[in-house]
C-alpha cells in the first residue's frame, strides 16, 4: 500500500465540520458579547476641576452613587414630594444635587448643592430646579463639605435664596 495516503471517512469529515460549527459559533459569540456590552463615559474632570461642569456631560454619573436623600415635607406647595438625592462620583470625586418631582418655575424654587471649606459657611454653591421629571445641579468638588438643599429662590435673601430643609454636610 505504498504511496497511498489514507482518505477520511464520514466520521472524520462530521468530526472535522463539527469543530469548525463551534469554533465560528464561540467566535460570533464573543463578538456579539464585546458589542453588546455598554461602554462608560470616562470621566473628563476630577476635583475642582469638575466645578460648574454638568454631571452628565462630563460623565460623572457613571458611577454617580447617593450618598444622601429625602423626600420634601415642608410648606412649599411647589416642592411637595420632590425626591432629593445628594449624589457623588469617586471618578470625579465631585457631588452633585438631583431632584425628582415638583412643579416649581425656575424662578421660583428648586435645589441648591452647597460647598463649603470648613468655615461654617458656604463658599461655593450650585443652583437646580425642581420641576418634572429629573433635574440636577452642577458639580462642585467633594473636596469640599457638601450637602444638598430645597430653596426657595429670593432676590433679597443675601445668597439669592433661602433654605427649606438640606441633607447632611457631607
Amino acid at each position: 500500500m505504498r504511496g497511498r495516503t489514507r482518505v477520511c471517512g464520514r466520521a472524520c469529515i462530521r468530526l472535522v465540520l463539527l469543530t469548525h460549527l463551534l469554533v465560528v459559533t464561540a467566535l460570533f459569540a464573543s463578538i456579539d458579547t464585546f458589542a453588546l456590552t455598554p461602554t462608560a463615559l470616562a470621566a473628563t474632570c476630577q476635583g475642582p476641576g469638575c466645578n460648574y461642569q454638568d454631571p452628565m456631560a462630563s460623565g460623572c454619573t457613571e458611577d454617580g452613587r447617593t450618598i444622601d436623600s429625602f423626600v420634601y415635607e415642608g410648606a412649599n406647595a411647589d416642592l411637595a414630594g420632590t425626591l432629593m438625592e445628594l449624589r457623588y462620583s469617586p471618578a470625579c470625586d465631585a457631588a452633585w444635587v438631583r431632584a425628582t418631582g415638583g412643579t416649581c418655575l425656575p424662578r421660583d424654587c428648586g435645589v441648591v448643592l452647597e460647598a463649603s471649606r470648613g468655615s461654617g459657611s458656604t463658599d461655593e454653591y450650585s443652583l437646580g430646579n425642581a420641576s418634572g421629571g429629573a433635574n440636577w445641579t452642577n458639580l462642585l468638588s467633594f473636596r469640599y463639605y457638601v450637602r444638598g438643599c430645597f430653596a426657595t429662590f429670593d432676590l433679597s435673601a443675601s445668597t439669592g435664596y433661602v433654605l427649606e430643609g438640606c441633607t447632611s454636610w457631607h
